[in-house]
């Protein structure tokens, strides 16, 4: 989903919020809609102990320093640890636009809760506040975490938030449709304000509302250069963000990406977005020891002066990455006779669900059996468990590997 997409849906949903206010509060005076009162009515009827139980808990996690601390608290927590802090800001951002938005609607409109309501509660029905923090929930996950199952679930949870503040008789029905209106606009008008910094995006549409592919591969040009250092720094911490964790971020791309594009610009490939960015590639040599020799001898002296050692008694995580980088040379790798070629590939999260990965690396194995290059292998850190299954099903497989890496090759003359 695009920025300007999320602004025009978000925009809508809460002009579609104010207006059903207007339609069930402003309109009616002192009286309440004959769907409100039928809804209400039906509730109280099939009400059964077990709705009660269900609610009531619903009721506990939705409201309260819970909705409005914890939950949020535990996914901001959760993307800072996955290094994803852009995702993290936007997350924050999002509930408490939600919150606000939800205090100045009700004040707006001051409508009166039901007289049965089965729980005590704040100031002004229209709308449901616990109903407005479950979409708000729903859609940043789904913009945050891209997966179909993702959107399914979020669906789930704010369908049920809206049904059991109807079975405690403590919002009308229509409450609830404003809830979800109003927390689905706010994710969305964060999202438009911060979706590309912060990575967000939509996967694959479903078979229904299949639309061409937002994003597309193509052959690396140089005009990519810049933007594939800030996809190697955003996907460096096992496939999340890095931003930060060395004093010049570009020290990523220039040890794990740009190297190969300028020995290799014939084997790197882009996915670049439907607004024209670049948001992710795969680079490789075809020779893995001429590329060493090459990257010790002549790259890694010009770029090297940028990274200057910290000069303390204990050697930072800055410091060994550079020591790294200064002692790559040729026969170092022990897999490179038997499978000579090596690969790095890096997807920002707006690309997952389009089955890229699958076709960038078929791009790349097509282009070496080309070559009669007779094998690949590649690296990867071993906390990137979603990585390891992803080489494994496309028919790669384990090599000897150390506990700081985990290998992986395939031959193509087998």
């Amino acid at each position: 989903m695009t920025r300007s997409r999320m602004l025009t849906v978000g925009g809508a949903l809460l002009i579609a919020a104010l207006l059903l206010g207007v339609l069930v509060v402003v309109l009616p005076g002192e009286a309440t809609n004959g769907f409100d009162v039928a809804w209400n009515r039906l509730m109280a009827e099939v009400r059964q102990p077990w709705m009660l139980t269900l609610a009531l808990v619903l009721n506990r996690i939705g409201g309260g320093w819970m909705a409005i601390l914890l939950v949020p608290g535990l996914i901001v927590v959760v993307l800072l640890l996955m290094r994803r802090w852009q995702a993290a800001v936007y997350t924050a951002a999002a509930f408490l636009v939600s919150a606000a938005l939800v205090q100045l609607i009700k004040e707006i409109f001051g409508r009166a809760r039901p007289d049965d309501m089965l729980v005590a509660s704040d100031f002004g029905s229209f709308p449901s506040g616990h109903t407005a923090n479950a979409a708000t929930i729903a859609v940043v996950l789904w913009l945050v975490f891209p997966r179909r199952g993702v959107a399914i679930i979020g669906v789930i949870w704010t369908v049920a938030m809206a049904l059991s503040r109807t079975v405690l008789s403590v919002h009308w029905i229509t409450d609830t449709g404003g809830g979800m209106l109003v927390g689905t606009s706010a994710a969305l008008l964060v999202g438009a304000a911060f979706g590309t910094w912060a990575s967000l995006g939509l996967g694959r549409p479903s078979a229904a509302t299949q639309e061409p592919p937002v994003s597309s591969i193509r052959p690396y040009r140089p005009s990519d250069r810049d933007a594939m250092y800030e996809v190697c720094v955003k996907t460096a911490a096992a496939g999340g963000d890095a931003t930060g964790i060395f004093t010049d971020d570009r020290l990523w791309g220039d040890i794990f990406a740009v190297p190969y594009v300028e020995r290799h610009p014939d084997l790197a490939w882009v996915v670049e977005s439907s607004d024209g960015r670049t948001i992710g590639y795969i680079v490789s040599t075809d020779d893995t020891d001429a590329f060493e020799q090459w990257f010790r001898d002549e790259w890694w002296p010009r770029v090297s002066d940028r990274y200057p050692l910290s000069g303390e008694a204990e050697p930072t995580r800055q410091d060994k990455m550079i020591g790294y980088a200064s002692r790559r040379a040729p026969g170092r790798e022990p897999h490179a006779a038997e499978y000579p070629a090596h690969l790095h590939i890096d997807l920002l999260p707006e690309t997952q669900g389009q089955g890229l990965g699958r076709q960038l690396i078929e791009t790349l194995f097509a282009e070496l059996r080309r070559r009669g290059v007779p094998g690949l292998h590649l690296g990867m850190n071993p906390e990137n468990a979603g990585a390891g299954a992803f080489y494994e099903r496309i028919g790669m497989h384990r090599l000897e590997s150390d506990p700081d890496t985990t290998m992986y090759g395939v031959r193509f003359d087998g």
